[in-house]
């Protein structure tokens, strides 16, 4: 089975970047939050490198570069990532083609899977960073797509945001519970509490694709 797997929120967690404001010597309620422009930019492709992004946050806010790539080391490349993720994802690949698919940025992703070793168990990484188009934008969702008829399940913890638009390209939708997300405009395919369920419930997508 093909299977799509959204990074945040999924497989890591990152949690709130304005607990590490500290670092940058910048106040966690300024609204519009600098590390977000920053991360913003990036994701969105309107900056194409780390480097850039140290910039333009140093710009933002004052900070020193040290202090920049100190802010990163503790947010964007320290995100929470389950032990138990790691034997899974590799149980995952050894069956399934593995595609990766999140509003990020591809260095970031490419070294926290590294350095948890699991980078080789995706047959792709489909981001924003590369797409210059951020989820919902149907453009990363006909990338993840694969190039036969095989079924595609897409796992995500948004409903809204994510998983609707999914359907609409032909995935079946596998939705994380997730309390602090707004309630789904109309239900998922298949629901799961976290990702440690999504083996038990590959039977059940397999039928639904008639395989």
């Amino acid at each position: 089975m093909h299977l799509v797997l959204d990074y945040g929120g999924v497989i890591v967690d990152h949690g709130d970047e304005r607990e590490q404001a500290h670092v940058l010597g910048v106040d966690p309620e300024t609204d519009p939050y600098p590390g977000w422009l920053a991360y913003f930019a990036f994701r969105d492709g309107l900056v194409q490198s780390t480097a850039g992004y140290i910039d333009l946050l140093s710009t933002l806010t004052g900070a020193s570069e040290a202090s920049c790539r100190e802010y990163l080391s503790k947010t964007w490349l320290d995100p929470t990532f389950p032990e138990e993720h790691v034997d899974l994802l590799r149980d995952l690949a050894g069956d399934h083609t593995l595609v990766l698919f999140g509003n990020m940025a591809r260095p970031w992703v490419e070294t926290v899977l590294a350095d948890h070793d699991v980078l080789d168990c995706f047959d792709d990484l489909v981001v924003s960073s590369d797409l210059r188009r951020s989820k919902p934008h149907p453009r990363g969702y006909y990338e993840c797509l694969p190039e036969g008829d095989d079924p595609v399940a897409f796992v995500s913890d948004e409903y809204n945001e994510d998983l609707m638009m999914g359907e609409t390209v032909g995935m079946t939708s596998v939705w994380v519970e997730n309390e602090d997300d707004e309630p789904p405009y109309r239900e998922p395919d298949v629901t799961i509490s976290s990702l440690a369920e999504l083996p038990a419930v590959l039977p059940t997508l397999q039928e639904r694709s008639g395989q």
